[in-house]
């Protein structure tokens, strides 16, 4: 092998290996939102004021304000660990299965807030399962919406005739809180 050869074949590898490494690093880049899929709450949004319209909107049987201890023994997310900032309400008497939480994750934690609030869901879901059948139907008809680093859980609802609409309220009322 000549030594022009030999030159080539190592400017070929050099070469072939800078693609392959451009082609790695532009599959971790991240994908723009898609249309209507935005991430950032419009100006003036926060999570406690979607929080705060829910409410007025569809009701929460007597509300209790979530904190840092009801976040870590009940919603099973550190406040400190898990959250930028959170919001949210449930009920406080054990008649009702309403709750209403509203999270912005730390974006290296938005599955676990997401894995927690499914698990808080489950445990209504189950203290409702032989108790109370129109808690119960609510409770299994609960949420858990995200949008970018912002998880809600929503079990809402008036009565079983309105269940399906009232959270299909909640999550509009969500989903207009973002910029389109």
């Amino acid at each position: 092998m000549t030594k022009g050869e030999c030159t080539m074949k190592k400017i070929f590898a050099v070469l072939l290996s800078a693609a392959l490494c451009a082609g790695m690093l532009a599959g971790c880049g991240s994908k723009p939102a898609a249309s209507g899929d935005s991430t950032e709450m419009k100006e003036g949004q926060t999570i406690q004021t979607v929080v705060d319209r829910i409410i007025d909107e569809v009701g929460i049987a007597m509300p209790a304000e979530i904190d840092d201890t009801l976040m870590k023994d009940v919603f099973y997310i550190d406040p400190e660990k898990d959250v930028d900032e959170y919001y949210g309400q449930f009920a406080m008497v054990n008649v009702s299965a309403d709750n209403l939480l509203a999270v912005k994750a730390k974006p290296e934690q938005k599955d676990a807030v997401i894995e927690a609030m499914g698990k808080r869901l489950k445990d209504v879901q189950a203290s409702f399962a032989n108790y109370l059948p129109d808690q119960s139907e609510k409770a299994q008809k609960g949420r858990v919406v995200d949008r970018g680093n912002y998880v809600f859980l929503v079990i809402l609802g008036e009565s079983p005739e309105s269940f399906d609409d009232d959270l299909d309220r909640a999550v509009k009322i969500i989903d207009e809180a973002f910029a389109a």
